[in-house]
């Protein structure tokens, strides 16, 4: 079985090897916790051998924070952005969408994020890797004119950081509090209302 396994391995790409990895990890993870899986299971999913994965990320700390990396769609969004027409209150909807519909295809990650956030805390609280700073980089830049020019007024960070948590919550929210009026008329409908809460507030 190890050499059958090692012939497989031979005639993938690494790009093709390391995103099988990426894929298996992530299963794992979401069915184990960040804890509770391990390389050799992660291996067997990939249909590697468990030496490969520390080839190809050295650690299993390093291979979790290459998931949360390679599945955050920075990339994605930055594509978006420079894509938009310059209607702020459709700019923002084509962002939130984007980042509303990303949230929601990464449930998985996002349960173990939170369910785990005390797994090995000197790793995972270095902040320079985690994807929602790459994410919020994306945005800020996408901000900071728009206050330059007085159209938009306050810190681009407190701004970015306000709006992608209201989208953030919508996704939590969705799902646990399934019934609420905020959600009854659809996704888009209650991220038009977060956005003109965001540009006009709730002042009578």
């Amino acid at each position: 079985m190890i050499e059958a396994r090692r012939t497989a391995e031979a005639v993938k790409s690494p790009e093709e090897t390391r995103e099988r990895i990426l894929a298996a990890a992530r299963e794992v993870i979401a069915r184990k916790g960040k804890r509770g899986a391990t390389t050799r299971e992660i291996a067997d999913v990939a249909g590697v051998n468990e030496a490969t994965i520390f080839r190809h990320f050295g650690t299993k700390e390093a291979l979790i924070v290459a998931v949360a990396q390679h599945f955050c769609k920075v990339d994605e969004l930055r594509d978006v952005a420079a894509h938009l027409h310059g209607n702020l209150a459709e700019d923002l909807f084509a962002i939130g969408n984007f980042m509303l519909k990303n949230l929601s295809s990464q449930w998985d990650m996002i349960r173990w994020s939170l369910v785990d956030t005390e797994y090995e805390a000197d790793v995972f609280a270095t902040t320079a890797w985690r994807p929602q700073l790459a994410i919020l980089t994306v945005f800020i830049e996408f901000l900071e004119p728009r206050v330059a020019s007085g159209e938009l007024r306050g810190d681009p960070l407190k701004i970015a950081q306000m709006f992608l948590g209201m989208v953030f919550m919508h996704v939590l929210g969705r799902t646990k509090f399934a019934g609420s009026p905020l959600y009854a008329e659809g996704d888009d409908a209650a991220l038009r209302y977060y956005i003109d809460v965001l540009l006009n507030g709730v002042r009578g």
